[in-house]
């Protein structure tokens, strides 16, 4: 039996999607540490881990060390998979290196988001990205986000209550964008819904809903059921790769609004299904909300499942049992 580790971070739901579609193969042992978010007991802590930073250190890596420790013992995998490696110490990426004879990563976010990944990627076998230009720059395998869901074509959609509906956590460049987007649906007398995860204080005129905590794929799932059109506002200053709001669009047959022009080389763009905006210029017109949904092809859909990304990602435990 081979045996698998995924660490990510708490809020990294789609890493446990990933871990249940392993599990489904009975020559798999999986074991997913989902790490919390580390918080600090006085206010005196969270001063010295200021200047901690300072010189590379920082009590989260301690936190996150003994964290992952208490979960594998001392253990040995044969593949582990970490998503957000930069939140890990260097002594504990070499400690989890000796594990394993394949240490790999996955990048759901540009470089340039998260700097510290640079100084990660040497201890990696394998190193996947969703990002075309970091695959470029750097050698790393693309792959993009996946499908983890997927709803039956043929099935009814009985209320179709909303035009619109988009899920993203804060964005200061993002957030007024939402905005304008949101009042010219409200103008349009269209009904819509935006959602944006955030601990600040922002105003929203009353067109955005704010959440605190992240929201479950299951309450996801209910709104998107109910929607004609996923919106997808990607940070395209920072990268072009495809968000999963993407890929929940094309999982539940919902067409898409996005602001990244690099969808058309994909293939299963089709401008019957997705539109692209100028985030200056936002036209969203009733011939594409109302049109017809074109279904994507079969073969094409399946390059993009879970199944097929897992499949690719570990495939050394599925070709070597």
């Amino acid at each position: 039996m081979k045996k698998v580790l995924i660490i990510a971070p708490k809020y990294m739901g789609y890493m446990e999607k990933v871990a249940d579609e392993l599990r489904k193969n009975n020559n798999i042992l999986v074991t997913d540490i989902h790490i919390p978010e580390y918080k600090y007991s006085t206010l005196s802590l969270k001063v010295k881990n200021f200047f901690l930073k300072k010189i590379g250190e920082d009590l989260k890596f301690e936190y996150r060390k003994k964290y992952i420790k208490k979960v594998i013992g001392n253990e040995n995998f044969d593949t582990i998979l970490i998503v957000r490696p930069d939140m890990l110490s260097f002594k504990n990426l070499e400690q989890l290196k000796s594990r394993t004879p394949l240490l790999k990563t996955y990048f759901f976010d540009g470089i340039n988001h998260y700097r510290r990944k640079l100084k990660t990627i040497k201890y990696f076998n394998e190193i996947y990205s969703f990002e075309p230009g970091d695959c470029e720059k750097y050698g790393f395998k693309p792959i993009t986000n996946f499908i983890y869901e997927e709803n039956d074509i043929n099935s009814e959609n009985k209320k179709l209550k909303y035009c619109v509906f988009n899920i993203s956590s804060y964005d200061k460049k993002r957030f007024p964008v939402l905005l304008k987007i949101s009042s010219i649906l409200r103008d349009q007398r269209k009904d819509f819904k935006i959602i944006v995860k955030t601990n600040k204080k922002v105003n929203t005129y009353n067109l955005i809903e704010i959440i605190k905590e992240p929201m479950s794929f299951k309450d996801i799932k209910l709104i998107l059921m109910e929607t004609i059109c996923m919106l997808d506002l990607g940070q395209i200053r920072k990268h072009r790769g495809l968000t999963f709001r993407v890929f929940e669009a094309m999982g539940f047959h919902k067409k898409l609004i996005t602001n990244n022009p690099d969808i058309v080389n994909y293939d299963f763009y089709d401008p019957q299904n997705i539109l692209i905006i100028d985030e200056n210029n936002i036209n969203i017109p009733d011939s594409f909300l109302y049109s017809s949904y074109n279904p994507i092809p079969k073969k094409v859909f399946e390059k993009y499942t879970l199944n097929t990304w897992v499949k690719t990602v570990f495939k050394e435990v599925y070709t070597n049992k």
